[in-house]
């Protein structure tokens, strides 16, 4: 039998290490043999008043033993952009670039859907723009600060 692919949708939760931030990502999800692609955008349902955060995503898990048990590991990785606008006394627009790896699991719940989580680390780099004349909040761009990530997320899949 010839494995056509599935489509699916997938509600993805994380916390991410660099902006201590709860982030929602809803995405679409193509899964063909051990293989899954996903893409997503995404936001903080919790935004301070002062403070929005937007997300795209894009993340590959692979599944060594495939998805048909009942529990199953996968290893993944994740390009992310972030767009955190701060509009305090000073207003700051910063953009985060993350690039993860790691490794999670998942529970088939019935068929077509699962539940799931995974740990990732990896690094980033940002660019900002700030209207603040102090020398310390003065405009970066990309690669000129790097640093590493530690990423958790969670995940319910469900494939039509």
């Amino acid at each position: 039998m010839e494995n056509t692919g599935e489509l699916g949708v997938s509600l993805n939760t994380g916390f991410n290490g660099e902006l201590y931030a709860f982030q929602v990502a809803p995405s679409l999800v193509y899964l063909k043999g051990n293989s899954q692609f996903e893409l997503g955008m995404g936001f903080n349902p919790f935004d301070r008043a002062d403070q929005t955060l937007l997300r795209g995503d894009i993340s590959y898990k692979y599944f060594p033993n495939g998805t048909e048990r009942k529990f199953n590991l996968y290893l993944v990785s994740q390009l992310a952009i972030i767009h955190n606008q701060r509009n305090a006394y000073y207003p700051a627009t910063y953009n985060y670039l993350f690039l993860n790896a790691g490794y999670g699991f998942q529970i088939k719940l019935f068929d077509g859907a699962y539940l799931g989580t995974n740990v990732k680390m990896g690094t980033f780099t940002y660019n900002k723009s700030s209207e603040n004349p102090h020398e310390g909040f003065q405009s970066t761009g990309f690669f000129d600060e790097t640093g590493f990530n530690l990423d958790f997320q969670l995940h319910l899949n469900y494939f039509f």
